[in-house]
């Protein structure tokens, strides 16, 4: 298959009738048509809307259970002066990425759309070795964020079980959590195979039990703590250094304050799940865009007050900090709640961050079916593969999920593995972020047309923030965590990404023929010219879109 023409700019003259759709006439809807334009064939099926695709940025980013997951890491990175202001930084900084990013893809509404947003912006000359770059990024990204998410997940469940069975030795086996992990990815994995409808659905539950933990948030939290809270300065005062784990103190608390930086970066990402239902979507080139940023800016406003909230909940914060539970946050709700209500508390989140994994796998499965279709996988032809009956990219789920439990099997060795991998995931996918955002504002400034959605005059601004945000992130990100820095203690981030630059600067430069450089052209036309040039966009379908 050829590669995609750099003339086709994806803002080509719409052939419009008004005649009823006759077997002699090549009708299109207009998402099919704009995505022809992009050179696809139209092959998911469109049947999502506005809601899910903005649940889509919501749910990954899911701040009622995400927020709890990393809450030893931000209690011993700064405790809650640090968490709320590091939080507040991070969120806002985010939407600046989220704007950027959505700006683009009202242009381009496809799936995987990163690394295709690259390849165009980059043009002729660097267009396919961005694509390849980012490509290989932001599935690195993805495939990493799945497991490290349910991971942190499982730890709810196994705090759950500690309070109900404080005796039970099992509980802090780290096979036993590799198990409950490997069989919440499982449940995650199940509806991405089933159906659209049952996405749809799976959706409406995600949002469900997000507004439930809400709730009890905002309800249960200040009743049972009513005579109890934090004075203010115990929330906005209260410093806490503890990642110095040898007999001095090694690391200062400016430092540990920039270190703290993960817990809301764990976060703030993920925007593009929005624009890998691209193709699924009606309306992709508005409702993608505005997913994007009202999911990123709807987590940003919704969070902090409820970390604030929570933080007033506390009772004793050392308690919190020396917690032995598998997740500290068990301690804050024990406090708050009483056993019973901690136990609803930490299956509750169970459950949304499981649903949460649940969205992660649909995004890591979509890359993976959209790099496949363009031939950068090895075995992309059984990887773009669709199922028969409901055109679901199974293959591709199946390959999410053993690379989820091989990367699970890792940490079964190493106590500090899970925190390099949420500093991996995170790195990696806004690396892939930051190569399109730069070449809209230098290499591709000159032939970008803004699509329907778009940022006029702050286009360049809050792509410069954007930039200067996700680079900061990447430098922060790679630092020891813990001090004194020793084999467990290493934080083994930078070697992932170190490997995966590797990796993909290698498959891009092998010579006799087999790197990329020889054979990828950029994205590869599923649908022939001469089929566009004979389509037409029915005016009455407007309307039944």
């Amino acid at each position: 298959m050829e590669a995609l023409d750099e003339k086709q700019s994806g803002h080509s003259e719409v052939k419009t009738t008004t005649s009823p759709p006759t077997e002699s006439t090549d009708l299109m809807s207009r998402d099919e048509y704009q995505l022809g334009t992009l050179g696809y064939r139209q092959v998911l099926v469109r049947g999502l809307g506005m809601f899910e695709n903005w649940a889509a940025t919501f749910t990954t980013m899911n701040f009622v259970s995400g927020m709890p997951s990393l809450f030893y890491f931000a209690i011993n990175t700064g405790g809650p002066k640090a968490m709320i202001s590091n939080w507040i930084m991070v969120g806002g900084l985010s939407l600046m990425v989220s704007l950027s990013l959505a700006e683009i893809a009202s242009v381009f509404p496809t799936a995987g759309g990163i690394y295709f947003w690259s390849y165009r912006l980059g043009g002729p000359r660097w267009g396919p070795f961005l694509s390849w770059l980012t490509a290989w990024w932001n599935w690195a990204g993805w495939i990493t964020v799945v497991p490290g998410t349910q991971q942190v997940t499982s730890n709810f469940l196994v705090a759950a079980l500690q309070i109900l069975y404080p005796e039970l030795s099992i509980l802090s086996e780290r096979w036993f959590s590799f198990v409950l992990t490997v069989s919440g990815l499982i449940l995650a994995f199940i509806p991405n195979i089933i159906s659209r409808s049952m996405l749809r659905y799976f959706f409406r539950f995600t949002i469900l039990s997000a507004c439930l933990l809400f709730g009890i948030y905002w309800i249960w939290y200040p009743i049972a703590s009513r005579g109890h809270f934090q004075p203010a300065s115990g929330v906005f005062q209260n410093f806490y250094n503890g990642i110095n784990y040898g007999p001095t103190q090694q690391a200062s608390d400016a430092y540990c304050w920039v270190v703290g930086i993960l817990f809301g970066a764990w976060q703030f990402y993920g925007y593009d799940a929005s624009v890998h239902l691209a193709e699924e979507t009606n309306r992709a080139s508005k409702v993608v865009a505005r997913g994007m940023w009202t999911g990123t800016l709807a987590t940003w406003l919704l969070s902090i007050p409820t970390l604030i909230l929570l933080l007033f909940c506390m009772r004793d914060f050392m308690a919190i900090a020396n917690s032995s539970y598998a997740n500290n946050f068990a301690e804050l709700a024990l406090q708050a709640l009483g056993p019973r209500g901690a136990i609803v508390v930490c299956v509750l989140c169970w459950l949304d961050g499981t649903c949460c994994t649940m969205i992660c796998i649909l995004s890591a499965q979509r890359v993976t079916y959209a790099i496949a279709r363009d031939g950068l996988l090895p075995g992309s032809k059984h990887l773009q593969s669709l199922s028969e009956k409901r055109k679901m990219p199974v293959n591709a789920a199946f390959l999410v999920l053993v690379f989820a439990i091989l990367i699970c099997v890792i940490q079964i060795g190493s106590s500090v593995a899970f925190f390099a991998l949420t500093a991996t995931a995170t790195i990696a996918t806004n690396v892939s972020y930051l190569i399109p955002i730069v070449a809209r504002q230098t290499v591709g400034r000159q032939h970008f047309k803004p699509g329907r959605w778009n940022l006029g005059i702050f286009s360049m601004p809050c792509a410069v923030v954007a930039s200067l945000y996700i680079s900061f992130l990447f430098v922060v990100l790679c630092l020891p965590q813990v001090y004194p820095v020793t084999a467990q203690t290493l934080n083994y981030a930078p070697i992932m990404i170190g490997g995966i630059t590797i990796i993909s600067l290698i498959g891009w430069i092998l010579p006799s023929g087999l790197g990329g450089r020889h054979w990828f052209r950029g994205p590869r036309r599923t649908i022939s010219e001469h089929e566009m040039e004979k389509a037409h966009v029915a005016e009455w379908e407007e309307w039944t879109t």
